[in-house]
């Protein structure tokens, strides 16, 4: 499973077991399996009504894809992923954009690397 690593500008804070503040730079990013997104759907899926007054389930975009970021986080310094999301919240707007960012790279680099292996297996299943 990939797992990239990199650190926070501002950083997150907490604060430790005797009550002294902390201060967690490093970034840990894994990809994302199929429990994390069925999981991820679930937590984001919501209930409205409609104009007719029955009831309907639908996903939130927005909660969807906080859901997935915040297991794709494997860890921020000693906080293990899944990350709560009142530590998102405490983030320094250019570090969530700066994981959102690398999250977005590492998904895309997985994604070219699925491409060429799939590409790969079919030209060697058409040579034969």
């Amino acid at each position: 499973m990939a797992v990239i690593t990199f650190q926070l500008e501002h950083g997150l804070k907490a604060m430790g077991s005797g009550d002294e503040p902390l201060l967690y730079r490093e970034v840990g990013l894994r990809e994302l399996n199929t429990c994390d997104l069925l999981d991820a759907q679930q937590e984001a899926e919501r209930i409205g009504f409609a104009a007719n007054g029955k009831a309907v389930s639908y996903v939130s975009d927005v909660q969807y894809g906080l859901s997935l970021l915040r297991r794709q986080i494997e860890y921020i310094g000693e906080v293990r992923g899944p990350i709560d999301i009142n530590f998102i919240r405490k983030l320094h707007v250019e570090d969530f954009d700066l994981i959102q960012r690398k999250a977005q790279e590492l998904d895309q680099a997985l994604a070219e690397d699925l491409a060429k292996r799939v590409e790969a297996r079919g030209r060697s299943d058409s040579a034969g």
